[in-house]
């Protein structure tokens, strides 16, 4: 073989050589843009803890030391029941604790999650108990206190048996 024969020869090999290597480089690049995944991916994880904390709810009252004299144990029975279905966003287990009366009038709550920390002193209104329960805003909005109080309104019922008529 003559020498530019060689010469081309050894070019073209040198050059295939370089494409190859080029390809096995643009898997390193394909393993870098994998390693964007995971940026990726810690993004969207960030975005989950947003919406679980939109959906979720902690109660941390602790039931069991409540002296009010206005609450009763049925109320606290109701009480246990109505937070308990906010913590777990169960619509129907709530319903279930509030008067048949209320309907739906109170879902709205359920779109601002709160860490239920404990029960206030408890009023008297004619014949209503009113029982504030106390907690913290988990969704921090402009505007919003982090500092969230809701009043449970107790009627007796035609059976005298305490019921959740409103929440305020």
């Amino acid at each position: 073989m003559n020498k530019p024969a060689q010469f081309i020869s050894i070019l073209i090999l040198s050059i295939s050589v370089s494409v190859f290597a080029g390809c096995g480089k643009q898997e390193t690049t394909g393993t870098s843009t994998n390693e964007t995944v995971p940026a990726a991916s810690e993004s969207a994880i960030q975005e989950r803890p947003d919406l679980s904390t939109t959906h979720q709810s902690l109660d941390e009252i602790k039931w069991n030391e409540i002296k009010d004299p206005l609450i009763e144990y049925r109320m606290i029975t109701k009480l246990k029941a109505a937070i308990s279905a906010f913590v777990s966003n169960d619509l129907d287990q709530f319903h279930a604790a509030l008067s048949p009366r209320v309907g739906t009038a109170h879902d709205y709550l359920f779109d601002y999650p709160v860490k239920f920390t404990g029960i206030a002193e408890a009023l008297q209104e004619n014949d209503r108990v009113l029982v504030p329960i106390v907690g913290e805003r988990l969704n921090k909005e402009e505007g919003f206190s982090p500092d969230i109080r809701y009043t449970f309104y107790f009627e007796k019922d035609k059976d005298s048996v305490w019921t959740i008529v409103s929440i305020d």
